[in-house]
């Protein structure tokens, strides 16, 4: 019985996942970046088949993340090649080392099905990432999953009273990390990590959540977001990066 019933939540849990490429930006060329065509690749394919929709057929749920019931957002960064092909594969935010053997595996079955970028109308090699929520849908209805959003909000809040009011960094940055397993792209959440890890005395780290925000979210006030917290230790190592 106990198997029917993982069997049952695997595939209940493969009918929800959702993927998303992250593409980068260029301020001076113009640049398209990767797109997954579904099927090997010797010019560009019209309705190509949708990476979310690869992954979800293709991935089972590890078992024993179903145990541990362990849920959030998988997120896998690669180099695609001019000719479509997959490299460097590297782990960037994760729910498991089981759930990255799993989605890895998945992404690697991919390769040569890309179609690469191109900058100026040249083919050049191109960094992509995928993101893959991973939740449980506890009864079979979507209903039953995790709000991600729900969830990693109440960790933010927790993490910002121990940081602020509390003044236990540590005790923030646990909070904070526990959020970003779920939204690991969330501005104020990356933000606020970074200010509890500047406050732990690991400012390498504080800065990198703070490029991280500014290469990868795309969010046009981190300016004033920052500008909310000029009481932290770190604002002027943020406003540098930002003007950076």
């Amino acid at each position: 019985m106990k198997k029917v019933i993982l069997l049952s939540f695997s595939l209940l849990i493969t009918m929800g996942l959702w993927a998303q490429i992250y593409h980068g930006q260029s301020d001076e060329v113009t640049v398209r970046p990767p797109q997954f065509a579904g099927q090997p690749v010797a010019a560009v394919i019209a309705d190509a088949q949708s990476i979310n929709d690869y992954v979800a057929a293709n991935m089972t749920y590890p078992e024993q993340d179903l145990k541990n019931k362990k849920e959030g957002t998988e997120v896998i960064g690669f180099t695609v090649g001019t000719d479509g092909t997959l490299s460097n594969f590297e782990v960037i935010n994760s729910v498991s080392s089981e759930m990255d053997a799993e989605i890895t595996r998945v992404l690697k079955q991919t390769d040569g099905m890309w179609i690469a970028g191109t900058n100026n109308d040249g083919a050049v090699e191109m960094q992509a990432e995928v993101a893959v929520a991973c939740k449980i849908a506890w009864d079979g209805s979507e209903q039953s999953a995790t709000n991600f959003k729900k969830v990693a909000t109440n960790y933010f809040t927790r993490g910002s009273k121990f940081l602020y009011t509390k003044d236990h960094p540590r005790r923030a940055l646990a909070n904070f990390n526990q959020g970003i397993q779920y939204l690991p792209y969330d501005t104020n959440l990356r933000v606020m990590r970074g200010y509890a890890r500047f406050a732990l005395g690991d400012k390498e780290g504080a800065i990198e959540d703070w490029k991280f925000v500014k290469e990868k979210t795309n969010i046009d006030n981190l300016k004033m977001l920052a500008d909310s917290h000029k009481g932290l230790d770190g604002y002027a190592e943020l406003m540098a990066v930002i003007d950076n």
